[in-house]
């Protein structure tokens, strides 16, 4: 058995920054994945957009690692920042819209994301799969039990963060949870010369399939059944979208990559110690750990109580990215890329102080966390961000 200080589960962006964020504080960290690739949604998934950190003011809302990762998704692939936004005069951002984001190479993201993880220091575990877990009598998570290849290892550490995307870890470990209905829109990368929305380079683009939700949406996607039924309906309506070509115009329009994974934009958020509602953007929170700007249109950013990353009925564990306690419209906001960052690098250094002081996550002094993510630039309120420059 091996003993870290943090453990991370989901190698998603939300995972990626909580385990960069620990490692970078000295900490020894791992970071358990169960697919061959870092990313999650944004590259198995193929949503390739690495969504908005301004706000309406055209304030940059996030900083540290959250912008860390958006400068650097531009590495490897045709995407470029704007001028306007820090990049170079030709750069195109692979969006229309003008505001502070950048579309990048899912693939090449994945090599990006490799490289930092490894660099800090990070125990990588990837084709990695969290099988089981084991708690204290009081609650406390304090081990996982991982399976690769043929081989069973159990990890136990001082403090874990879920970036699962679904609280799976801490739903085994007993925390409740609340699901949300999901929809069908599968994002595929496509050949088709005629099309030159959203194109990478040439003739390849990224087809966004949108089908009626009516027809399209799950109530709740939690279970191996409902998993599994998600899936066979992501390949079927692909398969759809292609079968109403005719064979002679497939043979001109086709796909090269699909998405790796369940394309489920809700899956479950944690009964938190603090709930993100709807109706909050713009309201000042004492607890905030962070900044999340609206990335469907011009409005006000949201701030994101501590809280909303710690369960109620587990301890010993924090939760980060699509699972923390965020619901209605705010859950909109705070599912996405940015939010991710922003999450997970506060669990990361929340889970880091956990260990440096012996607390639990929940006792770690707001004040004080706040004081460490400032450190690094990070911005806790909006009245802290400034206009881009």
């Amino acid at each position: 058995m091996g003993h870290f200080d943090i453990a991370v589960c989901g190698g998603g962006i939300a995972g990626v920054a909580a385990a960069l964020a620990a490692a970078r504080r000295g900490r020894k960290a791992v970071l358990v994945e169960k697919q061959s690739a870092l990313g999650g949604l944004a590259t198995s998934g193929l949503i390739y957009i690495y969504l908005p950190i301004s706000d309406d003011r055209e304030h940059r809302v996030a900083a540290s690692i959250t912008e860390e990762l958006l400068l650097r998704c531009q590495e490897y692939g045709p995407f470029a920042l704007e001028k306007k936004w820090g990049g170079t005069s030709n750069g195109h951002s692979g969006h229309p819209r003008d505001v502070y984001q950048c579309c990048f190479s899912p693939a090449g993201y994945m090599l990006t994301l490799e490289q930092m993880v490894r660099e800090a220091g990070v125990d990588l575990r990837l084709e990695t799969t969290v099988t089981g877990v084991r708690c204290s009598g009081s609650g406390r998570l304090e081990e996982i039990e991982i399976f690769c290849g043929c081989e069973k290892e159990y990890i136990s550490a001082d403090c874990f963060v879920d970036a699962t995307g679904g609280a799976f870890v801490l739903r085994m470990a007993g925390a409740k949870v609340f699901p949300e209905t999901n929809y069908h829109n599968p994002w595929v990368i496509e050949v088709n010369p005629d099309d030159k929305q959203r194109a990478f380079t040439g003739d390849l683009h990224m087809q966004v399939m949108t089908i009626p939700e009516i027809n399209g949406s799950m109530p709740q996607v939690l279970s191996a059944a409902e998993i599994q039924e998600f899936m066979r309906r992501q390949y079927q309506r692909i398969r759809d979208y292609y079968d109403a070509m005719s064979p002679e115009k497939r043979k001109n329009i086709y796909p090269v990559h699909l998405p790796m994974m369940p394309q489920t934009r809700k899956i479950a958020r944690i009964d938190g110690l603090a709930e993100i509602c709807t109706g909050e953007a713009g309201k000042r929170v004492e607890d905030s750990i962070g900044v999340v700007a609206d990335w469907r249109k011009l409005a006000p950013a949201w701030e994101t109580p501590y809280g909303a990353l710690l369960s109620r009925q587990v301890r010993g564990a924090l939760t980060a990215g699509r699972s923390i306690n965020s619901s209605g419209d705010a859950w909109e906001v705070f599912r996405v890329i940015p939010a991710a960052a922003t999450t997970g690098e506060a669990a990361g250094v929340a889970a880091a102080m956990g260990s440096e002081q012996n607390l639990d996550p929940a006792e770690i002094p707001v004040v004080a966390l706040q004081q460490e993510l400032r450190k690094t630039g990070g911005i806790m309120h909006l009245d802290e961000s400034k206009p881009f420059k």
